[in-house]
C-alpha cells in the first residue's frame, strides 16, 4: 500500500492508494471517534461505490446517513450548504460522527467545508473518485463554496483524517473528466518538477492506457503539492505558486455561471497557457518555453483556445473585472504565478494590465 505523509504544525494525515473494498473494511473504521458516518456524495459516484462502502461498514455495526447530490459545480453553494446542514441536525448528528466525502472536487470542498462548521468542525475523511479530486483538490484542507461574486471566496482549512485514493475509480471516467485532471496533474510538474514534466511528455501518448504510468505520474505530481502544502498550509507564500493558471481560470469560470460550458480542469489548462504567455510578454520565459508546454497540452488533448460558446460570453474587460475579486489580490493589485521556466513559477504583482488584455484578446481570437 502507497502513501505519501502530510506533515502539518498542528495535525498529521496520509494520503492512502487502496482499493475502496480495503479502505472501508480497514482504513476508515480505523479513524472513527464514534459509530456513525454522514457520506455526502453524488449520483454518480454514488451508483458506483457507495454500495460497497456502504455494505461493509454495516456489516461493522456503523450507522450511515446518505446525502446524495445532483453532480456538477452548481453544488458549490450555500444554499446546497444550508441544506446539507439542516438535514444533518434534524438527523442529531454529533461530534463524534464523521462526515465522508466519496466523488470529485465539488464533492470534496462541499463535504469538507460541512465538516468544518458543523458543531464547530468534525472529523473528515475524502474519498476522491476523479483524477483531479486525486492529484489536487484532496490534499490540503482548502474547502469551500463559490459566491456570485467569484470561485471559492467562502470557505475555511479543514485538513482531513485520511485521503484514500483508489486508482481504480479513474477507469470509468469519461475522457473530457480524465483530460480536466490531467491540467492539474501537469501544472504541479510545471511549478515544481521539471523532471516530471520530461515523465510526462515521454509517455503523453500512453499515460490513460497504461495504468502504472498514470500511478506514478499521480503520485509524483501529488506529492509536489505535498510538499508546497506542508511549507505553507496557509497560504501565506508558496502554497500560492500552486494557483499557476488560477487567476484566469477562476475569472472564465465565474463569467460561465458554471453552466458546464467549461469544466474547472479545462478553465485551468487555457489559464495555464495564458500565465505563459504573459510570462514571454513580460520578458521571463523564453518562446521556446511557452511552444514546449502548448505543444504537449495539444498533443494529450487539453483546451488551449476557447470555444466559440466560450467566445460569446467573454471579453479581456470581464474577465480582468472578475479577476479583482480573486483571493489574490492584495491592496488593490492582483497577483499573477507567473513561470520563470519549465519547474518553476514566481508570484508577480507588476503584470501591466495591457499586457493581460492582449494575452486575453490573443487567446480569445486564436
Amino acid at each position: 500500500m502507497k502513501k505519501i505523509e502530510i506533515k502539518l504544525k498542528n495535525c498529521q494525515y496520509e494520503i492512502v492508494y487502496s482499493n475502496i473494498e480495503d479502505a472501508a473494511s480497514n482504513i476508515i473504521p480505523n479513524h472513527l471517534k464514534g459509530s456513525r458516518v454522514a457520506i455526502i456524495t453524488d449520483v454518480n459516484a454514488s451508483k458506483k461505490y457507495l454500495p460497497i462502502i456502504k455494505n461493509i461498514l454495516l456489516k461493522l455495526n456503523i450507522k450511515i446517513i446518505e446525502i446524495i447530490l445532483p453532480s456538477g459545480e452548481k453544488n458549490k453553494d450555500l444554499k446546497v450548504v444550508t441544506k446539507i446542514l439542516a438535514r444533518l441536525l434534524k438527523e442529531k448528528f454529533e461530534r463524534q460522527d464523521a462526515i465522508i466525502a466519496l466523488g470529485g472536487g465539488v464533492i470534496g470542498d462541499l463535504a469538507g467545508f460541512v465538516s468544518a462548521i458543523i458543531h464547530r468542525g468534525v472529523d473528515f475523511i475524502n474519498i476522491p473518485t476523479t483524477l483531479l479530486a486525486q492529484v489536487d483538490s484532496s490534499i490540503g484542507g482548502k474547502t469551500g463554496v463559490n459566491s456570485t461574486h467569484g470561485k471559492n471566496l467562502i470557505g475555511s482549512f479543514k485538513q482531513p483524517k485520511v485521503v484514500i485514493c483508489d486508482i481504480n475509480t479513474l477507469s470509468s471516467l469519461p475522457k473530457r473528466e480524465l483530460l480536466a485532471g490531467y491540467a492539474e496533474l501537469v501544472k504541479h510538474a510545471l511549478i515544481g518538477d521539471a523532471a516530471l514534466f520530461t515523465y510526462l511528455e515521454n509517455n503523453v501518448n500512453l499515460i490513460f492506457d497504461d495504468k502504472n504510468i498514470l500511478e506514478e505520474a499521480l503520485i509524483r505530481s501529488a506529492n509536489v503539492k505535498a510538499g508546497i502544502v506542508m511549507k505553507d498550509e496557509l497560504e501565506d507564500g508558496i502554497r500560492a505558486h500552486l494557483n499557476l493558471g488560477h487567476t484566469f481560470a477562476h475569472a472564465i469560470e465565474s463569467a460561465s455561471q458554471y453552466d458546464g460550458t467549461i469544466l474547472h480542469g479545462e478553465a485551468v489548462s487555457l489559464g495555464i497557457i495564458m500565465a505563459y504567455k504573459t510570462s514571454m510578454m513580460k520578458g521571463i520565459c523564453s518562446n521556446e518555453q511557452v511552444n514546449i508546454v502548448e505543444r504537449h497540452f495539444k498533443k494529450i488533448g487539453l483546451k488551449t483556445t476557447f470555444g466559440n460558446l466560450l467566445r460569446k460570453k467573454l471579453n479581456a474587460n470581464l474577465l480582468i473585472d472578475l479577476m479583482k475579486n480573486d483571493k489574490k489580490v492584495k491592496q488593490g493589485y492582483i497577483n499573477f504565478i507567473i513561470p520563470n521556466k519549465i519547474g518553476q513559477v514566481s508570484i508577480r504583482s507588476d503584470i501591466d494590465q495591457k499586457i493581460i488584455e492582449s494575452v486575453i484578446d490573443t487567446t480569445l481570437s486564436s
